[in-house]
């Protein structure tokens, strides 16, 4: 049963119905000289019965759930809702919080049903239930404080704060619950006096190309100092420009560490980043020295001379570039490459580190495979399918798990976090295929109490049959193929797809995975896993997946609910509920994969509070197995056209480029044979360069120049033009 309970809120418009209107917080931001104050409505709530036997007992829990919020809750605790989102201060800022809450809603003899934490998507897992006796006999208010604030983090170059509102107290000894329908919190802000100048983490120019995670703030936004009346810093710089005739370079975007097997592929790779307009450099693993902190300390150093570096990949398996070990975490020892892009490391097992850049890994040990993947990230973004229904087909693939008692009711959200992106999306013009599984064939409802709509019942088929549709969508080729239940090295558990299904796939055309699920990106060899894994050979076969997102190791099934959602958010906007009501909401900037990663984990610690250590795990274990700097499409790709020629201009030789279009991010690059002599951000469609500023720096003897048109969504174009004799 599920049954709604108001919370009385006052300050409602007296047409409101929260019942009609629904049950989401209406959240109101104002700033003032020094000063944020934030107001949150909550208008109510639903009771969702889940009773369970614990010890031959049979209690009658009850879930809260409130849309669009998330929980706190630690494992085998009551689980509240808690609403999370991060609110920008200025650099280098000192705050106060002041908590204000309206009258108290009391509801008595309920029995809230106990945060599941320790739940993995691991096939391996025995599904224990999760209840703390000793707890919920305690004669106490849980939590004492129903707002925390921590921080603040660099958040893709903001300075914001986690504030998390939790609308409730329980007593769990007494069966108390108490909720408060109004809730003001006011940050009181000042500088600094001990800030030095220079201290704070200043954006590169090429910073705001995937600056996207205003979806999670509350006051996104430039000149938050000027906002608050607080004396604003001057902008500081250690970064290096080196003149090219009118034009200023900027530092290599793009680091490539390589392993001397991926010498000639990482060549290849970087020489298709520059022609396409984003600069790359690539070096030697040997020139650093195979050590974790030897590869943090350059990496970190790389990044303190040059702003502009955003995106590192390493190509080479863990023996040739290590990956580090990290002990400690709630489900095992981590593999990870995760503090190779961070300022820091963690500091203890509940420490958040948020990226300062995006990292991928190209785990690959022969020149074959290297150049292999090359080929495929290369083919992706330079001859995208002309096929025009490509760009509307994606397929979510899930799975009903009904945990005892076997009741009718998903236990694990996989199918309803499917179906919430789905509906999010579809009205974009998406056609998008379900393939469903149940492990009970009588399914009624989802975690939250709503009825399980028919159409998706009828997208559920038989195991055999859901193998075979999978097989087929990847040969057929998707846009996007989501995925959510267990994982294995080999694959995927529900539905089933396996590197041994990857092998029956007919057909080159390419499909981007979020295999959200355990193990499935799996990149270190050890006698429990001695073969390459699901994402390993997705990398390597012609045709399957260029590149994907994809864990390492065990995953938190709630989390990854919550991080499928923050990737299709990152990707196309509109997933994830922005606040205050009416904010718009957009993807990530050029939809590279690594910045759709780090802004999926950067949604974690908003979706749950109190749950450091498991989110501190996630960030750790998920990477990107592949190029991050890979460019999604998300639409069939837009033809511009690109003229070159030489010409005279008063008396002078200049080359003529005229643009069909100049749409944004669009990047010009001029080469002598493989030299680059210009990069140009074009301001208009037409451009007009003296030869000899072009040709003079670099002393030239080639016959002919190439110019490389690239913009993000649009087909890349290269003429050539030849030099007089």
């Amino acid at each position: 049963m599920r049954e709604f309970a108001s919370l009385n809120p006052e300050k409602l418009l007296g047409a409101f119905d929260a019942e009609i209107h629904g049950e989401e917080p209406i959240v109101k931001l104002e700033e003032a000289p020094g000063k944020i104050t934030i107001s949150y409505i909550f208008p109510g709530f639903y009771l969702v019965d889940d009773s369970r036997d614990v010890a031959d007992n049979k209690i009658g829990f009850k879930q809260i759930s409130i849309a669009a919020i998330g929980s706190m809750g630690k494992s085998g605790r009551p689980q509240l809702p808690s609403f999370g989102r991060y609110v920008q201060i200025p650099q280098n800022s000192n705050y106060k919080v002041a908590v204000k809450t309206g009258k108290q809603v009391v509801f008595d003899d309920v029995i809230i049903a106990p945060s599941q934490q320790m739940q993995t998507d691991s096939p391996d897992e025995k599904a224990e239930f999760e209840y703390d006796t000793e707890f919920y006999a305690k004669d106490t208010l849980y939590p004492e404080k129903i707002v925390t604030v921590s921080g603040p983090f660099n958040l893709d170059q903001y300075n914001a704060l986690l504030v998390h509102v939790t609308p409730f107290q329980y007593n769990p000894a007494a069966r108390k619950l108490i909720g408060y329908g109004n809730i003001t919190v006011t940050l009181s802000i000042k500088t600094s006096k001990r800030a030095k100048k220079g201290e704070e983490m200043q954006p590169s120019p090429a910073a705001s190309n995937k600056a996207a995670s205003g979806n999670l703030l509350l006051n996104p936004g430039s000149r938050i100092e000027a906002r608050l009346s607080l004396p604003e810093r001057g902008a500081s710089s250690n970064k290096k420009e080196t003149a090219m005739g009118s034009e200023i370079r900027r530092g290599p975007e793009l680091l490539i560490i390589y392993a001397k097997t991926c010498e000639a592929a990482s060549k290849k790779l970087a020489r298709w980043k520059n022609r396409r307009g984003l600069l790359a450099t690539i070096l030697s693993i040997d020139s650093i020295g195979n050590d974790v902190n030897k590869i943090k300390g350059y990496i970190r150093g790389e990044k303190e001379k040059n702003s502009d570096l955003n995106y590192v990949i390493l190509f080479g398996d863990s023996d040739a570039i290590a990956a580090e070990n990290i002990s400690g975490s709630p489900y095992g020892d981590n593999v990870t490459d995760y503090y190779y892009s961070t300022k820091t490391d963690a500091t203890g097992p509940e420490s958040l580190v948020f990226p300062w850049l995006a990292i991928g890994r190209i785990p690959v040990d022969s020149e074959t495979d290297a150049l292999s993947v090359v080929d495929q990230i290369i083919s992706y973004e330079t001859e995208p399918s002309s096929d025009p229904k490509y760009y509307k087909r994606m397929t979510f693939a899930a799975f009903f798990q009904d945990d005892e008692p076997m009741d009718g009711k998903d236990n694990r959200g996989f199918l309803k976090t499917m179906e919430d992106i789905r509906n999010s999306i579809r009205p974009l013009g998406y056609d998008i295929k379900r393939i469903y599984e149940t492990n009970n064939e009588n399914l009624q409802f989802y975690y939250d109490g709503t009825p399980i709509p028919s159409d998706v019942k009828a997208a559920v088929v038989d195991p055999a049959i859901a193998t075979k549709m999978l097989i087929d969508a990847v040969g057929e080729g998707q846009l996007f193929i989501g995925h959510r239940d267990h994982g294995s090295p080999e694959g995927w558990l529900h539905p089933s797809f396996t590197v041994d299904d990857l092998d029956k796939v007919e057909g080159k055309t390419t499909t981007i995975f979020y295999s959200i699920n355990c193990l499935t990106g799996q990149f270190d060899l050890n006698y429990l896993h001695p073969t390459e894994s699901f994402a390993e050979r997705n990398l390597r076969m012609d045709g399957a997946a260029p590149s994907l997102i994809a864990a390492t190791r065990k995953s938190n099934t709630w989390l990854n609910n919550d991080l499928e959602k923050g990737l299709f958010d990152a990707t196309f906007g509109g997933v994830i509920p922005t606040f205050p009501s009416g904010t718009a909401s957009y993807p990530v900037t050029f939809n590279r994969l690594g910045d759709i990663l780090n802004y999926g984990k950067s949604y974690l610690p908003l979706g749950q509070s109190d749950s450091s250590e498991y989110i501190k795990d996630h960030f750790e274990i998920y990477h990107v197995i592949g190029d991050p700097t890979i460019e999604l499409w998300t639409d069939a790709p837009r033809a511009v056209s690109l003229k070159a020629s030489l010409k005279s201009a008063l008396k002078k030789k200049v080359l003529d480029i005229l643009l069909s279009d100049c749409p944004k991010g669009c990047t010009l690059t001029i080469w002598a044979d493989e030299v680059m002599l210009r990069r140009l951000e074009p301001p208009s469609t037409h451009v007009t360069l003296s030869i000899d500023s072009i040709l003079t720096p670099a002393g030239t003897t080639a016959k002919a120049l190439y110019v490389c048109f690239h913009a993000p969504g649009c087909r890349y174009r290269e003429v050539k033009v030849k030099l007089d004799k």
